[in-house]
């Protein structure tokens, strides 16, 4: 894999977006900032192996996504995990699209929390073959100082600038004015009877509120 001058760009978002909130959204304006270029998805997972399941369907976590993105053209969907029966492998995921890239840049976003723990992740040892990672740096979270995720980044690390020029198999750290929201906290705000306005987009939670979603 040799530097070559920058690529087409294909940035992936993942989440349950259960529901999507302005967390998940800036995340995507801030990355669009930096890679204006580039074609940025977001895409829900059905089942992701590392959390409980959803509690609402496919079909209304689609609806808010829609719902939220309806004046952000520059940000899409992506829902082929949700068209698959199987648990949500990002492994999986990413060797469809690497198939119908060819040798586009592919960029997958993940959390500091998550990138600490990604070798526990389903065959994680191939995911850099298949991508270039992006670590968004998130609150309370660090980087691990030691062991076989410490190595991984050591070994493999560039700035974000330099991502576009690699199909795949670097690893960038980014730090960005983060919102700390999280999906979960909405939901028990919700469950308690309490109001999660100003933590997601009016649209979404007049959604949840005309659907009941999220009181049990």
């Amino acid at each position: 894999m040799e530097i070559s001058q920058q690529k087409a760009v294909h940035i992936i978002l993942g989440g349950t977006f259960n529901p999507v909130h302005f967390g998940h959204l800036r995340i995507a304006e801030e990355v669009a900032n930096i890679f204006p270029r580039a074609k940025i998805s977001l895409m829900p997972a059905a089942y992701p192996p590392h959390r409980a399941q959803p509690n609402v369907s496919p079909e209304q976590r689609i609806e808010m996504l829609e719902l939220a993105l309806s004046t952000s053209h520059h940000l899409q969907i992506d829902d082929r995990e949700l068209q698959r029966e199987e648990p949500s492998y990002s492994v999986v995921t990413l060797s469809e699209i690497r198939q119908e890239v060819a040798d586009a840049s592919v960029i997958f976003l993940m959390g500091t929390d998550a990138f600490a723990k990604l070798n526990q992740w389903y065959q994680w040892q191939k995911l850099l073959d298949l991508t270039n990672i992006l670590v968004i740096e998130r609150p309370n979270s660090s980087y691990p100082n030691q062991g076989e995720i410490a190595d991984l980044l050591q070994s493999n690390q560039v700035v974000p600038s330099q991502l576009p020029h690699y199909s795949h198999g670097k690893i960038a750290t980014l730090t960005m004015p983060l919102l700390d929201i999280s999906s979960t906290y909405i939901r028990n705000q919700i469950k308690c009877g309490k109001s999660p306005r100003f933590l997601l987009p009016n649209v979404i939670l007049d959604y949840i509120q005309r659907h009941q979603l999220y009181r049990d």
